[in-house]
C-alpha cells in the first residue's frame, strides 16, 4: 500500500514546470557601428543589461531603441531610466525619430500601418574619444 501512495506523490514536479516563469531573451542586432535593441512590453530592467555591453564596447558608438505600437512608451521609459540609474556610463539622447510604418499581417496577406519610435543613445565616453 505504501509504494502506491508515493507514486501518486510523483506527478508534483509537473507543477513545478508550469510555475517557472519564462526565461526571456532580448532581441537586438548589430549593424556597423549601431547596436540595435527592440523593445517589447517588458519589465526595463530587462534591456540594461545589453545597453551596458553595447555602450561599453569600444567598436559600437550608439545605442538604437526601436519600438512599435503599445511598447513606445516602454521605449521612453527604458531610456530615461537607463540615463538615471546608470550615471557613470553618462548616455545623451542623440535623436529620437517617430512615424508610421508598413507591418506585414500574421497571415502574410496584406499590411498595416503602425506607429514606431527610434531612440538614439550615445554615450559620452565615445564622444570624447572622437
Amino acid at each position: 500500500m505504501a509504494k502506491k501512495e508515493d507514486k501518486k506523490t510523483k506527478p508534483a514536479p509537473k507543477k513545478n514546470k508550469k510555475q517557472n516563469k519564462r526565461k526571456f531573451r532580448v532581441n537586438k542586432k548589430l549593424d556597423g557601428k549601431t547596436g540595435t535593441i527592440f523593445i517589447g512590453s517588458e519589465d526595463p530592467f530587462l534591456y540594461f543589461p545589453d545597453m551596458m555591453s553595447y555602450l561599453e564596447r569600444d567598436e559600437i558608438e550608439e545605442v538604437k531603441l526601436k519600438a512599435r505600437g503599445r511598447s513606445i512608451s516602454n521605449a521612453v521609459n527604458v531610456s530615461e531610466q537607463f540615463k538615471s540609474r546608470f550615471k557613470e556610463i553618462k548616455t545623451q539622447v542623440k535623436e529620437v525619430n517617430i512615424g508610421t510604418e508598413n507591418v506585414p499581417k500574421k497571415d502574410k496577406k496584406g499590411t498595416f500601418r503602425m506607429s514606431f519610435i527610434e531612440i538614439i543613445l550615445v554615450s559620452e565616453k565615445n564622444k570624447e574619444e572622437s
